[in-house]
């Protein structure tokens, strides 16, 4: 494992057999850098074995419910200064590696990777690259990457594109994740009342899934309360959720109401404006959300989605059919691909 970058992929894992060897072969194959070390916190199946025989660094963490401890135990295994965290249940697909040597002249930045969800197809943008002498891992649980002495952090996009299996429903109920989380999230608002980045991972914890979205709407409420710094990722996450939990929850005015104060500093986004369009479209506004659709379509984002494609076209022409239009429906629905909504539709408007 050779690179000229001096850089060292660190992974905490446990019973991750399913996962970690893709994990590991993305890694080498992509990145290929010069240290993959994992800390092994208490697996029983097949896990160190194939930590071993991809050659990483195999340290074991005695778990204590602190997922921080156990990233900065990981980190100080390392030969390196430069840290790439990765999960056992992620994957690299591209790095850019002239831009990415750019970036490590900047000893005080932390890099920022595109993230893919598989199991909703949507994009995010997550610290996952920095020097250890400068920062380190703080949180029992949702981690953070914070300065260590007085200085703001700077957070940098790296172009490093990573795709996420693991928060499929069927592996939540197998690890029992959403219920380990809230435990842990409690715990960590015992000692810090009030923190919207914890309130507003509980309130992720009844979200994800639809596990309670009432109880997600209060703990979202609470969190958009405190005090918050709007040039973080967490907190267009916390409003663009906020925003779907108010409409599945079918409180539609609410929705409209709270995503239109917020749309002068997110419009730029599409997945913004989709949701905007959403919460227009369900109050009955629909020359204004098809508006907003059209405004998705071709957006130039990296989306798995479907929100610049298939999914706004399907939409407009649910909106089309309410008003009565259907054969511009159908035409909305044929440039839908193979959106199995969309050919349903087709099928019944077309006899």
């Amino acid at each position: 494992m050779s690179s000229s970058l001096p850089i060292s992929v660190c992974m905490i894992v446990k019973n991750e057999e399913s996962f970690l060897d893709a994990a590991l072969n993305s890694v080498l194959s992509v990145l290929n850098p010069d240290e993959i070390v994992v800390a092994d916190t208490g697996s029983t199946d097949g896990t160190v074995d194939i930590v071993l025989a991809h050659g990483a660094k195999l340290v074991h963490f005695p778990w204590c419910d602190d997922f921080s401890a156990a990233r900065n135990f990981s980190a100080d295994c390392a030969k390196n200064d430069w840290l790439l965290v990765l999960d056992a249940d992620e994957e690299i697909v591209s790095v850019d590696f002239s831009a990415l040597e750019t970036f490590l002249s900047d000893e005080l930045a932390v890099g920022a990777i595109n993230m893919v969800e598989m199991s909703s197809k949507g994009t995010s943008s997550l610290s996952r690259l920095y020097n250890r002498k400068y920062h380190h891992f703080s949180g029992i649980i949702h981690e953070q990457i914070v300065p260590i002495g007085d200085f703001q952090k700077t957070i940098k996009a790296i172009p490093i594109d990573i795709i996420h299996y693991g928060y499929s429903q069927e592996v939540k109920e197998a690890k029992g994740k959403l219920e380990r989380n809230e435990r842990l999230l409690r715990k960590e608002l015992e000692s810090s009342p009030g923190d919207s980045y914890l309130l507003y991972q509980l309130g992720k914890c009844f979200f994800d899934s639809s596990r309670d979205l009432p109880q997600a709407c209060i703990y979202f409420e609470q969190a958009l309360a405190a005090s918050l710094d709007f040039r973080l990722d967490y907190v267009y996450a916390l409003v663009e959720c906020y925003g779907y939990a108010l409409i599945n929850t079918g409180q539609y005015e609410k929705a409209l109401e709270f995503l239109l104060e917020h749309y002068e500093r997110y419009s730029s986004k599409a997945q913004f404006r989709f949701l905007t369009a959403h919460a227009l479209q369900n109050n009955g506004m629909f020359v204004e959300a098809v508006e907003q659709y059209e405004s998705c379509i071709g957006a130039d984002i990296t989306d798995y989605s479907g929100i610049t494609s298939y999914l706004s076209y399907y939409n407009i022409g649910v909106v089309l059919e309410c008003v009565g239009m259907e054969e511009d429906a159908i035409e909305m629905y044929k440039k839908c691909d193979e959106y199995e909504p969309a050919a349903l539709r087709l099928k019944e408007l077309i006899k």
